[in-house]
């Protein structure tokens, strides 16, 4: 069970993200649990953020460090394994922000189960151009014992994640040989822990056309998620694993063939 007031851990993986960064750091000196302490990894930025991060530092206080670029999985690591201290901890990208009221309602939902060491809201995602609201996620809430949901596929946003630091020690943190390092973290998660959730759009997610996920073709994306389904197989019960096998490979190839009949469709 999550103890009252635990020191809550948020890291940062920062990587070229000047003109978000603050935004992300101040959501985080604005939230209304006050038992926090903040981690900022910049990887390699090349785009001034490193500048801007040392201003902030001295401005409002929180462990900087400056390393060579090596991925966000690699970063994220780092930044829990060799700076944090909380018993809980949150990941931030760079690029998106929290709701002021995140980490405290997070914690109290937590404590309401003593069972769960793993925590998410839902996320307001957001065009970075036009500021309008695109849409809030996920619609229905994963809670208790998920591991076949969550097999099949990752609900929530990543950035909107509440995990204790026991729990991301017994399962081994993030993978950095994979594409979908916070898919892969939530199933090993998910068959040890039970899930709660803040039903409330706490975390901000930026859309914009640098986000990962745009810059894969459906080839790509089906290969990264049969890595990770493959990886799990002793964790997932088979009838679940194919049925995730078989969605994703129907919905990455189906996607990439309408997307190849309609540009041909144009073409011709």
């Amino acid at each position: 069970m999550i103890e009252n007031n635990p020191l809550v851990s948020v890291v940062i993986p920062s990587y070229n993200h000047i003109n978000y960064i603050e935004k992300s750091i101040r959501s985080v000196f604005d939230q209304t649990y006050k038992n926090i302490e903040l981690i900022v990894v910049d990887d390699g930025s090349k785009d001034g953020s490193c500048e801007l991060l040392m201003q902030l530092k001295e401005e409002l206080g929180f462990t900087l460090v400056m390393q060579e670029n090596a991925g966000v999985c690699k970063t994220l690591n780092r930044g829990i394994q060799d700076f944090s201290k909380g018993l809980v901890i949150c990941i931030l990208a760079s690029d998106d922000y929290y709701h002021p009221s995140k980490v405290e309602k997070q914690i109290k939902a937590m404590q309401r189960n003593i069972k769960s060491e793993f925590c998410y809201t839902q996320a307001l995602e957001f065009d970075s151009d036009t500021g309008k609201e695109l849409r809030v996620f996920p619609k229905k809430e994963f809670i208790g014992n998920v591991l076949s949901k969550i097999s099949l596929r990752q609900p929530y946003a990543a950035g909107s994640i509440m995990f204790t630091r026991e729990l991301y020690d017994r399962v081994g943190g993030f993978d950095p040989f994979l594409k979908y390092e916070d898919w892969d973290f939530s199933i090993r998660c998910a068959a040890v822990t039970e899930f709660s959730s803040v039903n409330e759009p706490l975390f901000y997610y930026r859309s914009h056309e640098t986000n990962t996920m745009k810059t894969l073709n459906r080839r790509e994306i089906f290969h990264g998620k049969s890595m990770i389904l493959s990886k799990n197989y002793l964790l997932i019960k088979p009838s679940s694993w194919l049925l995730s096998i078989l969605f994703h490979f129907f919905y990455d190839h189906g996607f990439a063939l309408f997307k190849h009949m309609k540009i041909k469709s144009i073409v011709n």
